[in-house]
């Protein structure tokens, strides 16, 4: 790789009267790429943000800059990680699918046979597969949560098996945006023999076996310099910014007794997502939502599965399953919280019609509120990562991600 010696390269420049900073590294032929990146730094677009794509095992784009904060005082440092909201769904499937791959349990099994809890309200005919692909109805659920009670996995789990869902399980998909992550931690505790929960198997059998930034709760030791802190937006904000959010969802959001509300708004009381970005979240390990990562971490763990998921023990049948996707709903791909089409598998987004994000479909992986994106594509060799602390008000596609993503795929095009 060379450096980009266009780009400054001078990490301890902290004047908050400076230009945003940009750095890092691309290989021969992918400057379009840092091109790309650093023009929504320049612009002002993305407040900070970091990428790091994976070809054929190597790295061929390594890029970090802007602001670390708001006060535009710290520049964002290579090895510095921010807060990831959904791509922790990505995290949890990786776990899942560790834990398939190691007998814990399969995707075709009931979780009732594992949870038998979980039976209660017409659920006994779940499928883990099912579960883990956001079909079981159980989007929102009927648990007051609060900073104070969100990492009570106990008590929160417990309502989760004795609720109701809010469809049929397996007629319809719907963005399961803290639930995932509670429900795969409850069926890794239940068969794990040491009875890990998530938050410690994730550690010990994956970033840990890896070596990367990557946390699904943010360890007391790690050093809180190294966190880049989010600049959100508030319910406003998705009227006066309006993208690419789908109408629907963006009212539905603040109608209290609306699915779309009871799922994304429990613990938030309208705040917003950046109301997470705080040290008693961090902590907490929510399977769906508080990950912590840097985008070269991100990178590593997918480019593990782009390899074909030896260094993690994942068999061939499980990358065959991630490859081909979860079965789709009976009644289509319309998400019943988002109120557009999405392709959940396994804890992962698989590209479909409307989202071809990869250039193969055997690509999965995940985006994030805000606009943050990581995935691999085992077929294509590719593990991709950018993510940013200001959040966008769209769906998938953020621009400021896209832009980088197209020119990367444009070079790789080129190079062939």
């Amino acid at each position: 790789m060379q450096p980009l010696n266009r780009l400054l390269h001078h990490e301890e420049k902290q004047s908050a009267d400076s230009n945003p900073w940009t750095g890092g590294y691309v290989a021969d032929g992918f400057e379009p790429v840092a091109d790309a990146f650093q023009a929504s730094i320049l612009s002002g677009a993305a407040l900070g943000a970091a990428c790091t794509i994976m070809h054929g095992g190597e790295t061929i784009v390594d890029l970090h800059g802007g602001w670390k904060d708001r006060s535009q005082k710290q520049v964002w440092s290579s090895d510095d990680i921010a807060m990831v909201y959904s791509l922790t769904k990505g995290l949890t499937g990786m776990a899942a699918a560790v834990a398939v791959s190691r007998g814990l349990f399969a995707y075709d099994e009931l979780v009732a046979d594992i949870w038998p809890e979980f039976a209660a309200e017409g659920k006994e005919a779940v499928t883990v597969g099912e579960a883990l692909s956001e079909q079981a109805g159980l989007a929102a659920i009927d648990y007051k949560l609060s900073l104070e009670n969100i990492g009570d996995e106990a008590a929160i789990c417990a309502a989760i098996a004795r609720q109701k869902p809010n469809w049929t399980p397996g007629d319809y998909s719907g963005n399961h945006a803290y639930t995932l992550g509670w429900i795969a931690s409850e069926l890794i505790h239940r068969r794990d023999p040491e009875g890990r929960r998530l938050p410690q198997f994730f550690a010990e059998e994956i970033a840990g076996t890896l070596g990367e930034d990557v946390f699904v709760g943010l360890p007391d030791s790690f050093d809180r310099n190294r966190i880049a802190r989010i600049e959100g937006f508030g319910m406003q904000d998705l009227f006066i910014h309006h993208t690419t959010m789908p109408w629907p969802l963006t009212f539905e959001m603040c109608l209290p007794g609306m699915l779309a509300f009871r799922t994304l708004n429990n613990p938030l009381i309208l705040e917003g997502p950046g109301a997470l970005d705080c040290e008693a979240f961090w902590g907490v390990g929510q399977g769906a939502a508080g990950g912590m990562a840097s985008a070269r971490g991100l990178a590593a763990l997918y480019n593990a599965f782009a390899e074909g998921g030896g260094k993690l023990g994942i068999t061939p049948e499980v990358m065959d399953s991630l490859a081909k996707g979860h079965r789709p709903p009976r009644k289509g791909l319309k998400d019943q919280v988002l109120t557009a089409d999405m392709y959940y598998s396994y804890g992962f987004e698989k590209p479909f019609k409307e989202w071809e994000y990869a250039r193969t479909r055997s690509a999965f992986g995940s985006f994030a509120v805000g606009g943050s994106l990581a995935f691999c594509d085992p077929d294509d060799g590719v593990a991709y990562a950018w993510i940013t602390n200001k959040l966008g008000t769209g769906k998938w596609d953020d621009p400021r991600e896209k832009m980088v993503r197209d020119a990367f795929y444009a070079c790789l095009e080129n190079r062939s």
